[in-house]
């Protein structure tokens, strides 16, 4: 029987492109505001390209998405010959809006149920959280990828979460949308998954898909009631 159950975010308690794109709206209104020169400059998808060569020149950075958009704020001011000293309320304005997300129906009911058997983690490649989206009361903390400075698949945020409960792989379970970076890592760590399948998304991996397959929490909970 499993003791700890650890969940994706973005694409499995809600969808991601939407708060993304939300998020990424607001602070351009918010620059055409404050730094009318970038915007007028370049469009919202011209600065998303911007940020995604960041990340190829700099990798490392792909561990810690806030990071990353502070350092592409950054280089926009350098860029346009200006000061800094505006990035860090730019960039709230950013992180306050990628928080507003739209959970999924059966999200608070099942993880409501959940939390009275097993001890419930969040982990995420991301940078929505727990405290900021209303699920901090079903879930023991969070554990996210600049926290280990690794990104799933790499199994570091699962084996960070067994050690603060203190299980074993054998007692865990993950619960996902992504095949490499939910499943896979997973399978790294050692410890059961389940693949949640909201979008009806094909299996875009060369590895062998995990047994338990379901389109929402509900099965989930269904699964787990008969385990």
């Amino acid at each position: 029987m499993y003791k700890l159950i650890c969940f994706d975010l973005d694409d499995t308690l809600w969808p991601c492109m939407p708060a993304i794109q939300h998020a990424e709206q607001t602070i351009y209104d918010w620059m055409a505001e404050h730094k009318p020169d970038i915007t007028n400059a370049y469009s919202i998808e011209q600065l998303r390209d911007k940020r995604k060569e960041l990340l190829r020149v700099q990798p490392e950075l792909i561990h810690d998405l806030s990071a990353a958009r502070v350092s592409h704020l950054k280089s926009l001011a350098v860029e346009f010959g200006d000061v800094d000293d505006w990035v860090d309320e730019a960039f709230s304005v950013f992180y306050t809006a990628r928080q507003k997300v739209k959970l999924f129906d059966d999200v608070i009911p099942v993880l409501s149920s959940l939390k009275q058997q097993y001890t419930l983690v969040a982990l995420t490649n991301g940078n929505a959280h727990i405290n900021h989206t209303g699920l901090a009361d079903f879930f023991s903390f969070q554990v996210s990828a600049a926290d280990v400075l690794a990104a799933k698949p790499d199994p570091a945020m699962f084996l960070r979460a067994m050690q603060q409960v203190d299980v074993f792989p054998e007692d865990t379970l993950h619960v996902g949308d992504h095949p490499v970076h939910d499943i896979q890592g997973a399978r790294n760590a050692g410890i059961d998954s389940v693949w949640i399948q909201r979008f009806q998304q094909p299996w875009d991996s060369d590895e062998q898909p995990p047994e338990q397959q379901f389109t929402d929490l509900l099965q989930l909970q269904s699964w787990l009631m008969k385990s």
